[in-house]
């Protein structure tokens, strides 16, 4: 083979090559990665995505619990009730906002705290401040004997607190 027909066989291929490098770069790197690994990626992004939705809804929460807390404090409780009403209703799951928003009735009496520390207890039974908050309530609806066990599985459960001890001494001497 002489030197002519190498060239003449280079002429031939370099439009073919020109034109794989015009597909590859008309498609972009993300084109050609998403042809070779679409599930992958998009399954990343998603994950990602979730992530962060999760935890700006987690901070959202947070900073509005906080000012239903201010409100509150500030003795605007029917402000601060309807702030951490809106808050279960869309988190139902929130148990620091139940929490809060059993306080709230409980301060004035209305026994419509108990179902929000029932459903904080039953996705955290081992907090012993729905435990103590309970018992407080039963007790303020006459029924002593459940109030005597929830106040006793929270003083169990936290035996340092001297608030919780003493609530349930007391309720034994009667």
């Amino acid at each position: 083979m002489n030197w002519r027909s190498l060239a003449m066989g280079r002429a031939r291929l370099l439009p073919s090559l020109m034109g794989v490098a015009f597909l590859l770069t008309a498609t972009g790197c993300a084109g050609w990665r998403e042809k070779v690994q679409p599930s992958t990626l998009s399954a990343k992004r998603e994950d990602r995505a979730a992530e962060a939705v999760r935890n700006f809804e987690e901070r959202r929460d947070a900073a509005q619990l906080e000012a239903a807390l201010d409100r509150w404090n500030q003795g605007d409780s029917a402000r601060a009730e309807a702030m951490l009403a809106a808050i279960i209703k869309r988190r139902p799951d929130y148990a620091d906002a139940r929490l809060r928003l059993a306080e709230i009735l409980w301060s004035r009496s209305d026994a419509g705290a108990e179902p929000h520390l029932r459903a904080v207890l039953q996705t955290q039974p081992d907090r012993a401040e729905a435990h103590h908050a309970l018992g407080l309530v039963l007790v303020g609806t006459g029924r002593s004997d459940e109030a005597r066990q929830h106040l006793t599985k929270a003083a169990e459960l936290e035996p340092d607190n001297e608030v919780y001890r003493q609530t349930c001494e007391s309720l034994a001497v009667r």
